[in-house]
């Protein structure tokens, strides 16, 4: 670097071709990074039929059905389809190609544009805890296989809540309401504690009317958070508690206690 500043040696034929040679060592160092992190941010081929075979999957098939139910926590699933769709998926990309393009010609690839910052929490010398912010790229076809492992906590967490909830006091008495066909399907749920392999409409109405007198409350977690720690200052557990409980007390205001349900989304 100091040899630029001196037009002697700038023009000097060693001086061109000592530039030219780092400048293509720059450019392949970068060629290869450049296809690291595209290959880490992208669904190969084989990622993107797995992808496609989630958007389709029965399992979601029957948490969109379950959706339906006004107690469920519908932004659980829109915020997996969310993600999901997120995916991009791109294989074509070639070596060749970036030696004439800096970016990705089939899918804009711009590693910085899709990097996400983390805060994580360090000490120093007196163990006082300071943050210190780093971005980190996603790692797409790890992110799919978190989605396909969620996919199965979800079926089991909305199965769980919905027995749950049938088998609250408050709502037992609503079986009797049901008709013989209706109720045989819910008890059948309740009994084997697993969701019919058919998920038919038949079904899930019955537990739309089973689950009717039940009042859902949506709480979102930084409304939540905002609740609890107001000005952001350290409080006494004492004070969380009361602060919660006049934040459980806003929200259900008017409705009546035992019907309610908290759903955090």
């Amino acid at each position: 670097l100091a040899q630029i500043g001196d037009p002697a040696k700038r023009s000097t034929p060693t001086f061109r071709q000592q530039t030219m040679r780092k400048l293509a060592d720059l450019k392949k160092t970068y060629v290869q990074a450049y296809l690291c992190m595209h290959a880490k941010a992208r669904l190969g081929v084989n990622e993107d039929k797995r992808k496609a075979q989630l958007t389709n999957d029965e399992r979601l098939k029957v948490l969109q059905k379950l959706s339906t139910i006004e107690l469920m926590p519908r932004q659980h699933l829109t915020d997996f389809q969310n993600r999901l769709a997120s995916l991009k998926s791109c294989f074509a990309l070639t070596e060749q190609e970036l030696e004439a393009s800096p970016v990705c010609l089939h899918c804009d690839f711009r590693p910085a544009a899709e990097s996400r910052t983390e805060v994580k929490g360090l000490s120093d010398e007196s163990n006082s805890v300071l943050s210190a912010q780093s971005s980190v790229l996603i790692n797409a076809a790890a992110v799919l296989k978190q989605l396909d492992e969620q996919l199965d906590k979800m079926i089991e967490e909305w199965t769980a809540a919905l027995i749950s909830n049938l088998e609250d006091p408050t709502i037992k008495s609503n079986l009797n309401l049901l008709k013989p066909e209706p109720r045989k399907l819910v008890d059948g749920f309740i009994e084997k504690r697993t969701l019919p392999d058919e998920l038919d409409q038949d079904f899930i109405h019955a537990l739309q009317e089973v689950l009717s007198g039940l009042v859902k409350v949506a709480v979102r977690p930084e409304d939540l958070r905002a609740a609890l720690l107001k000005g952001g200052s350290p409080v006494t557990p004492a004070e969380i508690k009361k602060r919660f409980e006049e934040y459980l007390d806003e929200l259900t205001k008017g409705k009546e206690p035992g019907k309610v349900r908290i759903v955090l989304e």
